[in-house]
């Protein structure tokens, strides 16, 4: 029903998705099973994607869209928050849940912290260029571990890298995310320098990155690549020109990793159906573990 629903919202049917959303909610629940939390998240998705795209568009219980559909879904979900007003704190409590019910996360920060340290055993400086730094959430642990080192930690260079936030403040995420980590660094005594770039990461070029040859320089780039398009939708797509990037770069270690999806692809009912399959799994794992 969830597909059948995608295809009228991509063909911007509004009778027949009004009516499938209808069918949908009736099944659907924040606080039942993984499968009726699945639906409810996905069927709000499908209706502020409808509503953002077709002006003449009324949700289901109200005379208007837009901002209006964002106050019927906060009244409908007490908990429920907009991801451009969540704040550090919220995402750090979401990402706390995630990684103790998922070793897929631990694993890869483990990966990557226990590979760094060896890295640099020996080194006095290293630069880590971090392409979807977000939050910042995967470098705490590795800060830590700097600390101990014998003979004192690195000089720890961070360059965060992250798309633009809309609004008067495009790089403020990436900023706050910065001053987190310095103020970490500074508990630990770990020297720290960082640089934020809040661009689409196909127009950033090499000299915005600052790099010193002589120190180790390791570029992460975990889950993100799937929200670039790739040579599907262009021939000098996006993707390509961040991986050019990366090779000029010519880092002493590359860090990917890569969601099993076709999230880039063309067309809407392709994503879709991707991320409905992904979501669904993450959803079983949250019911056997939460």
């Amino acid at each position: 029903m969830l597909t059948q629903c995608a295809q009228a919202v991509a063909s911007y049917d509004q009778r027949n998705t009004n009516e499938l959303l209808k069918q949908i909610r009736q099944h659907s629940s924040q606080f039942g099973d993984g499968l009726q939390r699945l639906a409810h998240y996905f069927a709000n998705g499908l209706e502020i994607r409808l509503a953002a795209e077709t002006p003449s568009y009324k949700p289901l219980d109200m005379a208007t869209a837009g901002n209006g559909l964002e106050i019927r879904l906060a009244a409908e979900t007490p908990s429920y928050k907009p991801l451009d007003m969540a704040t550090a704190g919220d995402m750090l409590k979401a990402y706390k849940l995630f990684i103790t019910s998922s070793p897929l996360q631990r694993l890869t920060n483990m990966l990557l912290t226990k590979t760094i340290f060896r890295l640099v055993e020996n080194e006095s400086s290293v630069h880590i260029i971090d392409f979807g730094i977000c939050y910042g959430f995967q470098w705490p642990c590795l800060i830590k571990k700097l600390s101990l080192r014998p003979g004192g930690p690195p000089k720890l260079r961070i360059t965060g890298i992250d798309l633009p936030r809309a609004g008067f403040r495009p790089a403020e995420r990436v900023e706050e995310t910065g001053r987190r980590l310095e103020n970490y660094c500074k508990k630990f005594d770990v020297p720290f320098e960082y640089n934020c770039i809040a661009h689409k990461w196909e127009t950033i070029r090499i000299e915005d990155l600052k790099i010193d040859r002589n120190e180790i320089t390791v570029v992460s780039c975990l889950y993100r690549l799937k929200n670039l398009p790739d040579e599907t939708v262009a021939a000098n797509c996006p993707r390509e020109a961040l991986l050019k990037l990366i090779r000029k770069i010519n880092p002493k270690i590359f860090f990917h990793g890569v969601v099993n999806g076709s999230y880039s692809a063309p067309f809407f009912l392709t994503r879709f159906r991707e991320a409905l399959y992904h979501f669904s799994s993450l959803f079983d794992m949250f019911e056997a573990n939460v």
